[in-house]
């Protein structure tokens, strides 16, 4: 296949993308090279627009994870393999680093594979980096046990779209003959000129108001801040799948709590968004936030509170059947415990799924900070939704210390 002149496709036609294409493109693309032919990775194809709307917020709601007819999720996954040797009298030694580093590189490699046969077969991909950014979120909806871990999403139709090819680095500026030679500023200039000459980048670095295009990168789209707290994120990620990173050397204070504690404490922040009365149920762990659920007072779902409550918990409840709820609980003035029982069931059903996005960067810890700046980020297509991202901000201001508080409704 000629890849040079490839483009990612964001958008798509309605036409499906028939199981029989599919799984044949799936197949084919299992012969490619794999560690020990072991074949260390898993798929999860996701068709139904529910899930897929589930799935968007971990993908910062870009428009082409809901419309693509199908979304893959590509695993490293040791854990076929370790059921495999305990059930043939084998004993599983793949819970560490190597063995999640061997797996994911079996699976990008399966990954880039089937994208240049979906490609051959007239289908548009596109690489969604986001699924290493919030892995949590996509490790609770898709049931993934330990040792799986998403490590790339595609999403996949025929193209709607003829988009204009992206610029690449000359062959001089990556290859390398018999030992790595060091990049000078001559070089640099050499590599990197007609890049920074695009009139899209140009226009890139004025619209962040900055000096260079490299000064967007470090300074706006992938920041130092950022990746180390995305990095601790995931190493304890890791940890919880089971596999497991030296943490030692982080200045972290204390690990996340893998598993939710069953009560939180929770404080009730109300204030008004666009002439609109908004209600935040924040949950503390040590007295940072760890989980939120936000939506309006007085839906037509029904949450109505007295205006003296101000503090209460958030109890989770796990049914027979492993459905998880979340109830509200208060004391009133008497002193008489009063409970709101599926605070996940009363807002907006796309507001509960974006806050489940948000509260897993609040559990592992991201300053908030970062987690209000990545909120203030989501690129959302509706009114509400906006007004949603706009209060789940300001409700989180409050606990920044020295940040001006926003005015609460009266």
């Amino acid at each position: 296949m000629n890849t040079s002149h490839r483009r990612t496709i964001r958008k798509y036609t309605q036409q499906p993308v028939s199981d029989e294409l599919l799984n044949q493109l799936l197949e084919e693309a299992s012969h490619t090279q794999t560690m020990g032919n072991l074949q260390l990775y898993s798929v999860v194809v996701t068709r139904d627009p529910d899930m897929k709307r589930q799935l968007a917020p971990a993908h910062f709601c870009q428009p082409m994870v809901t419309e693509a007819p199908v979304l893959l999720t590509i695993c490293a996954d040791f854990r076929r393999t370790s059921d495999w040797c305990a059930f043939r009298q084998a004993e599983p030694g793949y819970d560490n680093m190597l063995s999640f580093v061997n797996a994911t590189t079996d699976a990008l490699l399966y990954c880039q594979t089937f994208c240049n046969l979906a490609e051959e077969a007239g289908l548009g991909l596109c690489f969604l980096g986001t699924t290493v950014y919030n892995p949590q979120v996509i490790i609770e909806l898709l049931h993934l046990p330990s040792l799986v871990v998403p490590v790339a999403t595609l999403t996949v139709g025929w193209p709607a779209e003829q988009p204009s090819e992206q610029d690449r680095l000359p062959l001089e500026a990556f290859l390398h003959q018999e030992s790595y030679l060091p990049y000078t500023l001559q070089r640099i200039d050499e590599f990197y000129t007609a890049k920074e000459q695009l009139a899209e980048n140009q226009a890139f670095v004025e619209q962040n108001n900055k000096q260079t295009l490299a000064q967007v990168f470090t300074d706006v789209r992938y920041t130092k801040a950022v990746n180390e707290e995305l990095s601790l994120g995931f190493m304890e990620m890791l940890h919880h799948q089971g596999f497991h990173p030296d943490l030692s050397q982080t200045n972290q204070t204390s690990l996340v709590v893998e598993t939710r504690p069953e009560s939180l404490e929770c404080d009730v922040v109300r204030f008004q968004n666009n002439k609109e009365k908004w209600v935040a149920f924040v949950g503390l762990l040590d007295d940072a936030p760890y989980e939120i659920f936000t939506g309006l007072m007085d839906d037509e779902e029904g949450i109505s509170l007295p205006k003296s409550v101000t503090k209460g918990r958030i109890i989770k409840h796990v049914d027979r059947d492993g459905v998880k709820r979340y109830d509200f609980q208060f004391e009133n003035k008497r002193g008489y415990k009063t409970t709101v029982e599926g605070l996940s069931g009363k807002f907006n059903p796309e507001y509960w799924n974006y806050a489940k996005l948000i509260s897993g960067v609040l559990r592992y810890k991201m300053p908030l900070e970062n987690v209000i700046r990545l909120v203030n980020s989501l690129e959302l297509d509706s009114d509400s939704i906006n007004s949603w991202k706009t209060g789940v901000a300001r409700a989180l201001k409050r606990y920044i210390p020295g940040a001006t508080p926003e005015e609460e409704e009266e």
